[in-house]
């Protein structure tokens, strides 16, 4: 097996280990989600997004999002926000990761705090958009947006720096995106 092939293996089993943690963990249980405005509030979608922008870059990252909010809407672990939510912060992660690759590499790991930027201002934002076509949020009331960009907020900033901390540990541990990328 060639060096290339051997990461795109790393990627697409860390992704699937992503999914199956993130899946694991948004098991119904008070003190790792909060429903808010017909969404639950998820904090650890958030450090997945966090870590997988930063570790797998930026298809991986979005896949792994893909996947998680597919199967947590399917099973009934999550709203219909969690698209928006999930993919949004995934891909602003991964740009940043890329783009702090090619000038910064040194400071990489600083991609994990991008997180919310995509989470609350396009995901929360799609989601009040899209809420009314799915039924919920009937009305286009500016206050109902602060209050979707508030709470994802929480919930995003949370996450990003639970998945900061965590990349943190594991490139003390030797595993950066170099074994991934």
């Amino acid at each position: 097996m060639s060096g290339r092939d051997s990461k795109l293996t790393k990627k697409i089993a860390a992704s699937a280990i992503f999914i199956a943690i993130g899946l694991a963990l948004a098991v119904p249980n008070p003190f790792i989600y909060i429903q808010i405005i017909g969404a639950k509030i998820y904090p650890f979608a958030h450090m997945i997004n966090a870590m997988t922008g930063v570790l797998l870059g930026l298809l991986f990252s979005a896949s792994t999002a893909l996947g998680l909010a597919t199967l947590r809407f399917v099973l009934a672990l999550g709203s219909p926000y969690a698209f928006p939510g999930h993919l949004s912060g995934a891909i602003i992660v991964g740009l940043t990761a890329y783009y702090l690759q090619k000038k910064i590499p040194q400071k990489i790991d600083l991609a994990a705090l991008t997180e919310p930027i995509g989470t609350v201002f396009l995901g929360a934002t799609i989601a009040y958009l899209i809420g009314p076509l799915i039924g919920l949020s009937p009305n286009w009331d500016v206050i109902l947006l602060f209050g979707y960009w508030g709470s994802w907020a929480l919930s995003s900033i949370l996450g990003c720096v639970f998945g900061y901390i965590i990349i943190k540990a594991l490139k003390k541990a030797g595993i950066s995106r170099e074994d991934f990328i």
